[in-house]
């Protein structure tokens, strides 16, 4: 609500959320699906670090989260795998991150040469 004068504020509401979640050993038996967050390096700004988790509330960050998801793969020994949800007023979809993936990242591990 606002007054006379007042600016009126704009709330854009978060319709869905999109989760990569990681599976994580917790004992011999049991594994578990994890939501990871952390910081990283900003690349940027040499002298900051940047707080990023493995959630997104829109659909135009999926494709940077899935980058990022994939560099954790490749770095993290122990995580060989994430699996993409979104969660909307629908219910809980599986999502190939496929469909997010640029074509430099699907084939990054290629190495080209003349045939």
């Amino acid at each position: 609500m606002s007054g006379p004068g007042r600016h009126e504020k704009t709330v854009e509401r978060v319709t869905e959320i999109y989760v990569a979640v990681f599976p994580v050993p917790v004992n011999e038996d049991r594994i578990a699906e994890v939501i990871l967050a952390g910081y990283q390096k900003n690349a940027t700004v040499p002298n900051s670090t940047l707080v990023r988790a493995t959630v997104e509330t829109h659909a135009e960050a999926v494709q940077d989260l899935v980058q990022l998801c994939d560099e954790i793969v490749s770095e993290q020994t122990e995580i060989d795998s994430y699996r993409l949800l979104k969660f909307d007023k629908d219910g809980i979809h599986i999502l190939s991150p496929d469909h997010y993936r640029t074509f430099a990242q699907s084939y990054a591990r290629v190495q080209w040469g003349q045939c």
